[in-house]
């Protein structure tokens, strides 16, 4: 006998809904969006591509002064207030289906203008202002794109080229050509992202050459160019400051306030004093690894100059590479371990030598950033001996075997422990295999050593259905959040999962990660009055890690279809439709024995649908041997009879496991039909199979008393 139940009428964002909310709608995915910015304090009309976009409710770009309207469902109208300061931003949209994930958005400081076609060649090139800006695209393979200003003889101007930091797959290469038709100055393919800076020769009118570095195209090879030659900051040194005292900076710019024009210098350096506690939090998307400490970014801006930069803070003992007295082992400079040195290589062929000391067996942990610097950089780490004599190299990480997790993926930053073999003085070699030919104040990186002991992260990320959207939360039902523990260096503790102060209208219980596991499931509870919206989340990760407890913050990820995970500043979730069938388990015991039986209340709900034949169940829990070994729950029960709105299921625990906390959850699989409505415009209802997940439970599993 199938059960019916039928969905009542919906307030959403001020209109009222009824039949026509799509019950099965699946969660939407941002392809791309063009234009690619907005001008502070003006309005621009963006363009959509994705998929399953339809039903749109709302889109959000987190900045503050920044509003959106939704058209239709490829169609938005951004606008942006005055005060907004400039940067990248990640914007979202909320359909009935759920949320999307983060796309990157741009706020500048000066107009925009959006390419044409037409503009392929040099007599039809897009006059920009000087400052300005422009979104393009590269509409077919070989596209080559033009573009002129008007400039006077000795202005110092840059161009710039964003791509990859507004998720783009476009690598554009660009050429500047003087007024008599020579190519004055050309952006090296060894950057990210390309970027000139040049002294005009003569007065007149300049043009740009803008290619695709293979010539080819596809629907997000997408760029935006800046042309600028007002005031500007572009780069500070160190890039890293302890996060409990202000520190002397040397910052990089254009016209910087306050120092004299050299004729001879296009960018001019000047000595500033931050103050880590009036930093601003980075709103930039973070593409490092998950794995690294980047996550503590700020942004710094200065007065009278156009634009920002990233600052990192360390709690560790600061070191500050002294160019160029260590480029030598003889001349190595002295550092303390544990200690974070903030480097750079100003010229080509640099190399940089530490000396430290070290007792006898100790074991020392040591990352390297520079890929994850936004820096087109392969660095490699050489431990040596007084004599010369190489212990140890550490190169690329290498892509880990297997599923990908948040840590999985490969980079060009090395890391790695080593142990000293004997107390004694010993040297550590940093170089950039791509240094041959690079140099500059910005090319910068940085090395965390650390003695080694148990540690752990803990990530979050959206779950299976949602992998590649956001997280979408569903009124009356259950969501589950993926969670990740990074275990290093032997860290073998259980892991609490708790959430930090959750919206009105949601609700969660805590989850009990087992010492044997790193991957689990958070399950958040929405009420079915909870409001269509979009909101932050926030986890923690509470561990015992020698004796002491250990309270992280869980951070979160996104997912790409090319299963290479992102770290984001957000845990952002989108209140969507009703959940057409949830459930709840309670069990009955408190605790357990080995072999004993589970015994599972099982309540279900059913919301604007009829269901055909009994859902078919999964029984989620990992449990293992002593040795470790996996082991399975024998005969539980797989289905679930719909005569009655409360179940009772059964499993027995296999005699032979590990005693301990483990995390129990149940997933059904239903075939569903939307309940047909008043309306006969609507077509017939097709039938789908959908998934639904239950809350998470911790069974406490005791092992058997002693009996003679």
């Amino acid at each position: 006998m199938a059960a019916r139940r039928f969905i009542d009428c919906l307030v959403i964002l001020g209109l009222s809904l009824c039949s026509s909310v799509s019950l099965f709608a699946a969660p939407p995915e941002l392809e791309s969006l063009f234009p690619l910015s907005c001008q502070a304090g003006t309005t621009a009309d963006i363009k959509l591509k994705g998929k399953n976009l339809n039903s749109m409710r709302l889109c959000q770009v987190a900045a503050s002064g920044v509003s959106v309207k939704v058209i239709d469902d490829q169609s938005l109208q951004i606008s942006v207030d005055k005060k907004t300061p400039a940067g990248i931003y990640h914007l979202r949209v909320l359909t009935d289906g759920g949320l999307s994930q983060p796309y990157p958005f741009q706020v500048t400081g000066w107009p925009v203008l959006t390419a044409k076609e037409e503009s392929d060649q040099p007599d039809s090139a897009l006059e920009l202002s000087l400052p300005g800006g422009v979104d393009a695209r590269f509409e077919h393979t070989g596209d080559i794109d033009w573009y002129a200003f008007d400039g006077t003889k000795d202005q110092r101007v840059t161009l710039r080229c964003h791509s990859k930091s507004l998720n783009s797959s476009a690598e554009p290469l660009l050429t500047l050509i003087a007024p008599d038709g020579e190519e004055i100055a050309f952006a090296s393919d060894h950057w990210r992202e390309p970027v000139v800076h040049v002294k005009l020769p003569r007065s007149g009118v300049y043009q740009i050459k803008v290619f695709n570095r293979d010539y080819s195209s596809d629907p997000s090879a997408l760029y935006y160019l800046s042309v600028n030659s007002e005031p500007s900051l572009l780069a500070a040194f160190p890039a890293l400051i302890n996060s409990d005292q202000p520190a002397r900076i040397t910052i990089q710019g254009i016209k910087l306030p306050g120092v004299s024009q050299n004729a001879s210098q296009i960018l001019q350096q000047k000595e500033i004093t931050v103050d880590p506690q009036s930093l601003t939090a980075s709103h930039q998307p973070v593409t490092a690894l998950p794995t690294s400490p980047l996550k503590n970014r700020f942004q710094l801006g200065v007065p009278e100059l156009e634009g920002t930069v990233s600052l990192m803070t360390t709690d560790l003992p600061l070191v500050v590479d002294q160019e160029p007295e260590n480029q030598s082992q003889k001349t190595a400079q002295l550092i303390k371990i544990p200690c974070d040195i903030a480097g750079q290589f100003l010229k080509p062929r640099d190399l940089d030598w530490y000396q430290f000391t070290a007792e006898k067996g100790q074991e020392l942990c040591i990352r390297a950033f520079g890929e994850q610097l936004d820096q087109q950089m392969d660095l490699e780490l050489s431990l040596l001996d007084s004599s010369g004599k190489l212990l140890k190299s550490l190169t690329d990480k290498a892509a880990a075997k297997g599923t990908a997790t948040p840590v999985s993926a490969a980079s060009l930053d090395p890391e790695g422990t080593w142990k000293a073999p004997k107390s004694d003085t010993y040297y550590l070699l940093v170089r950039d295999l791509y240094g041959s030919s690079l140099g500059g104040f910005d090319r910068q990186y940085r090395v965390r050593i650390e003695n080694k002991q148990p540690d752990f992260q803990a990530y979050a990320h959206p779950a299976d259905s949602d992998r590649y959207s956001g997280i979408s939360l569903h009124q009356g039902g259950h969501t589950h959040v993926a969670i990740y523990v990074d275990r290093q260096h032997g860290f073998s503790e259980p892991v609490r999962i708790q959430a930090v102060d959750l919206p009105e209208g949601l609700s969660a219980d805590e989850v009990i990660i087992p010492a044997h596991q790193s991957e689990a499931r958070f399950a958040i509870f929405t009420n079915k009055n909870t409001p269509r919206n979009i909101v932050s989340l926030s986890l923690k990760a509470v561990a015992t890690v020698q004796d002491r407890e250990i309270v992280k913050q869980v951070q979160p990820q996104t997912d790409s279809r090319s299963n290479s995970f992102q770290q984001v500043a957000t845990l952002a979730a989108g209140i969507a439709k009703p959940a057409s069938f949830s459930m709840k388990i309670k069990p009955r015991q408190g605790k357990l024995a080995l072999g004993e039986k589970v015994e599972l209340d099982v309540q279900w709900k059913s919301t604007g649908s009829e269901i055909s034949g009994n859902p078919v169940l999964k029984w989620h829990i990992d449990l293992v041997d002593a040795k470790g070994k996996q082991v399975s729950l024998i005969k539980p029960v797989t289905s679930l009879d719909l005569k009655f709105s409360e179940n009772l299921l059964t499993a027995q625990l296999p005699p032979k496991m590990q005693p301990g906390q483990y995390s129990l959850w149940l997933s059904a699989t239903l075939k569903v039909t939307p309940l047909q409505t008043d309306d006969k415009t609507q077509n017939k209802q097709k039938q789908v199979q959908i998934e639904a997940v239950s809350n998470i439970i911790t069974l406490e599993i005791q092992p058997l008393s002693n009996k003679k």
